[in-house]
């Protein structure tokens, strides 16, 4: 996969619900102007909830228009999902059925910095970031600040809706 040619996405768990609907339109335009115009065919998220799993799903979504465009799954540890709600679950599983690969970063249950070290090898691995940050003392802030560090392009969809 080459870094100039591929976008990771970074994004809060918790998103205003009255807003899901913008945030998904937004990302998918700006998912199908990196395909059309930078010529971007990789994308990886974090298997997360939230923003990562609307980021997924919109993928999947312009896989159908975009059959050469791949989604990478970066999953920080083996257990990941083991707290999350049946219904988070499935639209996991469904997802998983969906990517073209996926790689778990620590070959461990949960350990502090798992996600941390998941976000980095994101950035390190890509070009563009696609994000939704609106706290930027958080791990998607702390992420967008890495990004920024290594030069990666950033679009923050939150700067969009809150303007």
């Amino acid at each position: 996969m080459e870094k100039e040619f591929t976008c990771f996405f970074t994004g809060h768990r918790k998103l205003p619900v009255g807003r899901i609907k913008e945030i998904r339109q937004i990302l998918s335009d700006k998912i199908e102007y990196l395909i059309e115009n930078k010529g971007v065919e990789n994308f990886i998220a974090g298997g997360a909830l939230g923003f990562d799993t609307i980021a997924a799903e919109a993928v999947i979504i312009l896989k159908e228009k975009y059959p050469f465009i791949k989604l990478y799954l970066y999953l920080p540890c083996y257990d990941q999902s083991k707290l999350w709600k049946p219904e988070d679950k499935y639209r996991w599983r469904i997802i998983m059925t969906k990517v073209d690969d996926y790689e778990y970063i620590t070959e461990d249950v949960y350990t502090k910095g798992c996600m941390q070290k998941r976000n980095y090898k994101m950035a390190d691995d890509a070009l563009y970031c696609i994000s939704y940050c609106v706290i930027s003392r958080s791990g998607t802030g702390m992420t967008m600040n890495y990004a920024g560090e290594r030069g990666n392009i950033i679009e923050n969809i939150a700067d969009e809706i809150y303007s």
